[in-house]
């Protein structure tokens, strides 16, 4: 697993995108606390894999891990190479239970690369606990070369669409997530930075995550209890154009629950995929 590297201390952009101009948000809609110095969706951190792999009958070979941030589903190929060119998936935010007088954090995104490799492209929803009050928005983040870039504000119950792709030609990522609710879309078209080790692409995923930078004990936030959240219509495609659901034979797939590596407490749990490949839940069991 690569080590962390320095951080670069970069100014974080908020903004919302609207009738195909960025403008900047509202200031009540600002945190009202500074985000932490470090504040990332990361790459997996202390991944450790729980047991041999197993394959489902006509489909991929799933294996199951551990990490002390992610929990969900990764779809990789066998020899761990650049396979990846596109990811979907569409879920409804969770309403979340703020633990009290704790940092805590929770995003859920679509990405590439990030679980053999120490980069990440995504784009997704988060709540986070702000004096004890959630906030909702919309966000993306091209890992390391900057932390959370929080966007549009949304709320419990909307219905969130994401994709991430890889566009050959113009060798950039089409980040765009979209409130289907409220009409409201994000949409970043990012290249791949210097220090981003060329975003191989060795993996796609569809994840449920608590961001690093808080104290929670391993260097993350506390997780705040968001139920379940159930992803559909998720979907991958790699670099020759085949589209398939997570278990298609075309990849293998890994399977992640959060657990703290220093006390062994399980923190969330990504639940069997639906009888198509296609869903899937994570579901809250400890802050």
């Amino acid at each position: 697993m690569p080590t962390s590297r320095p951080r670069r201390n970069l100014a974080r952009t908020v903004a919302v995108l609207a009738a195909g101009a960025l403008l900047p948000l509202p200031a009540t809609q600002l945190p009202a606390k500074p985000l932490p110095a470090t504040t990332s969706a990361a790459a997996a951190r202390d991944q450790r894999q729980v047991g041999p792999a197993t394959r489902r009958p006509g489909a991929a070979t799933v294996t199951n891990f551990t990490s002390r941030n992610w929990s969900g589903y990764f779809t990789t190929n066998a020899a761990h190479t650049t396979d990846s060119r596109s990811v979907h998936a569409r879920w409804i935010q969770p309403k979340v239970t703020c633990p009290e007088n704790k940092d805590a954090w929770v995003v859920s995104w679509v990405g590439m690369d990030g679980w053999w490799n120490d980069v990440v492209e995504q784009g997704g929803s988060s709540a986070r606990c702000v004096n004890g009050v959630p906030r909702y928005a919309l966000w993306w983040e091209m890992f390391p070369h900057n932390d959370i870039q929080l966007a549009n504000p949304i709320k419990p119950g909307d219905l969130i669409d994401a994709t991430v792709t890889y566009e050959a030609a113009a060798k950039k990522f089409r980040i765009v997530v979209k409130d289907q609710s409220t009409g409201q879309t994000l949409i970043q078209v990012q290249p791949c930075y210097p220090e981003m080790g060329g975003c191989p692409r060795v993996n796609a995923e569809v994840i449920t995550e608590t961001p690093l930078g808080g104290n929670a004990g391993d260097g993350v936030f506390f997780l705040p209890n968001y139920g379940a959240v159930r992803y559909d219509l998720v979907s991958v495609t790699d670099t020759r154009g085949h589209v398939g659901s997570l278990d298609n034979a075309h990849w293998d797939l890994g399977h992640v629950n959060q657990v703290s590596p220093t006390s062994g407490v399980t923190k969330q749990t990504a639940l069997p995929l639906g009888p198509r490949g296609a869903s899937f839940n994570t579901v809250w069991v400890h802050e």
